[in-house]
This record gives structure tokens, sequence and C-alpha cells, in this order.
């Protein structure tokens, strides 16, 4: 049924006085009209057709969030630093978004503006440091852990507090967190690909119910009351965890195969020491060197000074020695020799 036909059975009904018997209107009177019917058609009306009626700018952003989705997905763990990245800036500009524009303090274009520079800034911390990274996957791994204990509470009981929901939220966000910070490969696999999964799984609530579903989920985090959903919002729904089994699956025992995020950071750990060592040696005197070269001057240059020393006072001692040798032996070196030494003895010291 169409709404504009809806709102003017809606106003003739409130606009018709009550007849009587007697065939006189009472004045003043009120026609009550209850609130079931219009739910029970909206309702309806939602499920029986699909609305193409898109958002161009909003479209191209689902495509490029389901892009990311599959990446998410099924290589969430081998792109390690950009899905850190992306970790972030996704987390944090959804989450500032949403609360700007349930204050209403800012109009939509401000609103965007800040939300993608909170998202810029700490993405590109969660890329540099490693641990805030990987905190933040765990979160998120978490609130999505948390998310479906809400909507399945919500099907036998509604909490009459907003606590309920903020205390689920945050204590399993936390010790997801805590497990991933322990268990970095695992729920990193685990975190990439329930997140990758659910970003697809929006995608399509965009195209097919214009984020009904998704509207339906951020109030159970809220704790507010909210219309029934249709049925194949729950089949959507239900492809979310399809998605995160085949994502880990596929992860662990293909792209994730054989690679650790670890030994990339251990591996430029190890170069920086290997490289400091060998700077270390180069400053450092070689002792090992320096006693070879000073038994190969002893042998060439220093050996001459001492047998021209002994062979002098051997021809004090004994000038008798001096009538048989054949070649006359020098009392004192000569300049050369002197010079030689002295050069040999200067690059020792």
């Amino acid at each position: 049924m169409d709404g504009r036909v809806l709102l003017r059975r809606l106003l003739q009904s409130r606009s018709t006085p009550t007849i009587y018997d007697d065939g006189n209107p009472e004045e003043n009177s009120t026609v009550i009209i209850p609130s079931t019917p219009k739910t029970v058609t909206h309702t309806l009306k939602s499920c029986d057709h699909i609305d193409t009626d898109y958002d161009v700018a909003l479209a191209i952003i689902c495509a490029m969030s389901f892009i990311f989705g599959i990446i998410y997905t099924f290589f969430g763990y081998r792109f390690f630093k950009a899905v850190m990245f992306l970790t972030g800036f996704i987390f944090i500009s959804v989450l500032t978004y949403l609360i700007l524009s349930e204050q209403n303090i800012l109009p939509l274009g401000g609103e965007i503006g800040v939300a993608v520079g909170a998202g810029l800034i700490l993405g590109i911390i969660t890329m540099l440091v490693q641990y805030i990274g990987l905190f933040l996957t765990g979160f998120q791994f978490g609130l999505s852990i948390a998310m479906c204990i809400l909507v399945v509470l919500e099907q036998f009981y509604h909490p009459t507090t907003r606590w309920i929901p903020i205390g689920i939220l945050c204590g399993v966000g936390i010790f997801f967190a805590a497990l991933t910070l322990k268990f970095q490969k695992t729920f990193t696999v685990l975190g990439t690909s329930i997140f990758g999964g659910a970003l697809m799984i929006s995608c399509l609530d965009y195209f097919i119910e214009k984020f009904t579903m998704l509207i339906y989920i951020w109030e159970r985090a809220k704790g507010d009351l909210s219309d029934h959903v249709c049925w194949y919002s729950w089949v959507l729904l239900g492809c979310w965890p399809f998605c995160f089994i085949v994502g880990a699956v596929a992860q662990w025992r293909i792209t994730g195969q054989g690679y650790d995020h670890r030994d990339t950071s251990q591996g430029r750990k190890n170069k920086k020491v290997s490289l400091q060592k060998v700077r270390k040696r180069q400053h450092e005197p070689d002792t090992q060197s320096r006693y070879r070269h000073l038994y190969k001057a002893r042998r060439t240059t220093g050996d001459v000074i001492s047998q021209s020393y002994l062979q002098n006072i051997q021809e004090r001692f004994s000038p008798s020695l001096k009538r048989h040798s054949h070649t006359p032996i020098p009392t004192e070196p000569s300049q050369t020799e002197l010079d030689s030494a002295s050069t040999t003895l200067t690059q020792i010291t």
C-alpha cells in the first residue's frame, strides 16, 4: 500500500465525526486511531519490495567498503599493516559519526569531516604502533561477539537499562582485546574475518533494505525499542557467521600459511643489531692485527738492528773475528735502515 494513500485514509478517519442512531454527529468528538495497524502496514510495506532509490555517494562508499570487507575476510592477516590502518580508520570514523549524529550539534558536512579526520589520526597510530592495532582488532572482535549476544538476548528479554548493553559491550570487548595481545596471530585472523564479514553484510544491507538490519543492531547496543524486521533481514544476518567461518579457514590454511607478522619486525631488529656490531668493530682497534703487524716488522727491519748491534759487540770482545770475516760488518746501522725502522715503529704505535 502506498504511503500517500495510507496518510490520506488516516486524515479522513480523523476528520470524520462519530455518527449516532439519530443521525446527528457528536460535537467535540475524538477518534483514536490505534498504532498497531500502522506498524503492521509499515512492516508489510518494507518487506513487500526493495527500494532501489539509492544515493550515489553512499552507494559508492558501500561498494568500496564491500571490497575492503573482502580484503579483511580473506587477506586480513597477510596485509597486516594495511589492515591495522583500516581498522583504526573505520572504527573511529564510524564511532565518531554515530556520536555526532546522535547529538546533532554539527551539519552533515561537519560530522563527516570530523569523523574522517579522527579516523585518519587513529589509523596512522594503529599502523605504526603494533600493540595498539592488535588491541583495537581484538576489541572489535569482542564488540562483534557482544552484538550477537544482544541480538539473541532481545528475542527473550529487553534490557530495562542501558547499562546492561554497555556493560556487555565493554566487558566482552576488553576480554577479547587482552586475548588478542596474548595470542596475536590466532585472534588477528579471527578478528579480521568477523569484521570483514560485518562490512560485507552491512553493504548488502544498504542495497537490499537501506540499513534496516544495521539500525536494528545499533538499537540493541543503545537498549532502545525497535520494530520487527523482515525475514530476509535475518537471512542476511545469518550470512555473517558464514562469512566469518569461511574467511577464518581461508586465512588460516591459505593466505596466512607460513606468514608471521612478528618475523618482519624481528628481522628488522636483528639487521639493526648486526649493523651496530659492524660499526663497533670498525671503531675498536684490532689487537690480533696489531700483533701480526708487529711480528712482521720484527722479521723484516727490526732484526737488522739487532744483528748489527750483536756483531758490533762481538767485534769488540774478539778482534780476531774481523780477520776471518770476508764481508765488512757495519758497527752501526745505516741511515736507510734507521729510517725504515723508525717508519715501521711509527706505524705500529
